[in-house]
């Protein structure tokens, strides 16, 4: 009696052309290797966490174009995953696609309004593109949700001066320092927003040179002219 052959294992298979490029070149490398290797890479396409690690590392190498791919497929993987659509973001703006950027984070917002790390990330995105009413609705749609966020408290204050709303800006860093007394950027945007508001409207928007940390509350004031907060994402 001829013996029988047991079916083999079907595994998942992954297109690669739906993945960019960096993503392809991840699962076409492991053509060559042994069925051991092609499944363990196989596997790690298909992990969340591995691509949020190999996005971050993209990303600091100066590779926009792979962290965009990475951070899109872990977001593919897990549409809840907040750092994944950030990173997106984060990466579509150094790479100039603000509109972009800007629609992935009002998409992910719209998916959970009760989260308000991407109203806050979203308003500096537009604070960084120059488009502070936006900004205005963002940081506080926010607020709505987190009336005592400090970093939307000092985005809104920003936001605020740079439409020329001097007073409700200076009433924003105000709140700031009722919660946090020391508050640096607080401090140096009330009095520069007095010092504005006092030699009328003749400032320009504020900065988004400063990108050197990711907390906006511990931004520093820009030039000593204009409030700015940190638009870093």
């Amino acid at each position: 009696m001829p013996k029988r052959t047991a079916p083999a294992r079907q595994r998942r298979t992954i297109d690669a052309r739906h993945l960019g490029p960096a993503l392809a070149l991840l699962v076409s490398a492991c053509a060559g290797s042994g069925d051991l290797e092609a499944e363990r890479q196989a596997k790690v396409a298909e992990d969340p966490a591995a691509m949020m690690r190999i996005a971050d590392a993209a990303e600091r190498s100066g590779d926009t174009g792979g962290a965009v791919a990475f951070y899109r497929r872990a977001a593919e993987l897990q549409p809840d995953l907040v750092d994944a659509q950030v990173g997106t973001a984060r990466s579509l703006l150094e790479q100039g696609n603000v509109d972009e950027a800007v629609d992935i984070l009002r998409a992910a917002h719209a998916r959970d309004p009760s989260d308000t790390q991407l109203p806050a990330t979203l308003g500096r995105l537009l604070m960084a593109a120059n488009r502070p009413t936006e900004a205005l609705s963002s940081f506080r749609d926010g607020l709505r949700q987190d009336p005592r966020s400090i970093p939307l408290l000092i985005g809104r204050g920003v936001a605020l001066d740079a439409t020329g709303q001097h007073e409700g800006a200076q009433s924003s860093y105000k709140e700031v320092l009722g919660l946090a007394p020391e508050n640096p950027a607080a401090r140096k945007n009330l009095a520069l927003s007095l010092s504005l508001s006092q030699h009328g409207k003749k400032a320009a928007r504020p900065s988004s040179a400063d990108t050197s940390s990711n907390r906006p509350e511990n931004a520093p004031a820009h030039d000593g002219r204009v409030p700015s907060a940190d638009t870093a994402l």
